[in-house]
């Protein structure tokens, strides 16, 4: 009991000294600046206007628009990801004809799919399609590699003693998922920087992007900072939250 409690300290210690450390040197930097707002609030004028933004309807309805931007872009992304991946892992032609178009997602900036996509789409939804494509190429990929990947002897077994279903249940899911939830949870990441990216293009109606580049043009730089800071609390509490879930899903085919 007394070393969990142990081990449960040390590992707070580790987390909370860094943050206090980082803090601290964001405070004398802020000192040494002075009173000029525009350059680097503190943490105290980041707090207030974080406040502010929490007790608001309209931080709130930003918040969810963004956060169900996310969602729907990463499970979308996630599921035609898959999708191309057991059609490239089985069909090699397919896999000859889809693989420059996967290199050319990869390498176009977010930017560029964002001002091409406001040509034709409503700007709301064009921070889903953009976080569709940012996950699309990461899941496609290491999903294909993972089925390239399995073991051809445990598939041979399979075919005599189990029953399709058996066999993706106990045989190729196994051998899959650990890549799958790796990349899954590295995608939702840059899912995160992709939605807020083309919300600042874009301009939504509702959305974090919209508030920053909003308080960037009117030189509000604590409300700035502090939104640049709730979006960092909230993609960690979310990433967390996913890989928990991951994790308890991971379970299951141990």
């Amino acid at each position: 009991m007394i070393s969990i409690m142990r081990q449960t300290l040390l590992k707070i210690i580790k987390v909370c000294v860094p943050i206090a450390v980082y803090i601290l040197i964001w405070q004398l930097l802020s000192m040494l600046v002075g009173s000029r707002l525009l350059l680097l609030p503190s943490p105290t004028d980041t707090l207030r206007a974080m406040k502010e933004i929490v007790v608001s309807e309209t931080g709130w309805r930003s918040i969810g628009m963004t956060v169900l931007r996310i969602l729907c872009g990463y499970f979308s992304g996630c599921a035609v990801g898959v999708a191309l991946a057991v059609l490239t892992s089985h069909f090699h032609v397919l896999d000859w004809l889809l693989k420059p178009m996967r290199s050319l997602i990869k390498t176009t900036p977010i930017t560029s799919f964002a001002l091409i996509l406001l040509v034709s789409v409503v700007s709301g939804v064009v921070p889903v399609i953009v976080a569709m494509i940012v996950v699309i190429p990461m899941i496609w990929q290491t999903t294909e590699e993972a089925i390239g990947n399995r073991s051809e002897q445990l598939a041979e077994m399979a075919k005599i003693y189990l029953t399709p279903w058996k066999k993706l249940r106990y045989v190729s899911l196994p051998q899959i998922l650990p890549t799958f939830f790796a990349s899954a949870s590295t995608a939702l990441g840059f899912a995160w920087k992709a939605v807020i990216t083309a919300e600042i293009l874009a301009l939504p109606k509702l959305g974090i992007g919209r508030q920053m580049q909003f308080h960037k043009i009117h030189i509000e730089t604590p409300e700035l900072f502090a939104w640049t800071l709730l979006v960092i609390i909230l993609s960690v509490l979310l990433e967390h939250a996913f890989g928990f879930l991951l994790k308890k899903a991971g379970q299951r085919y141990d």
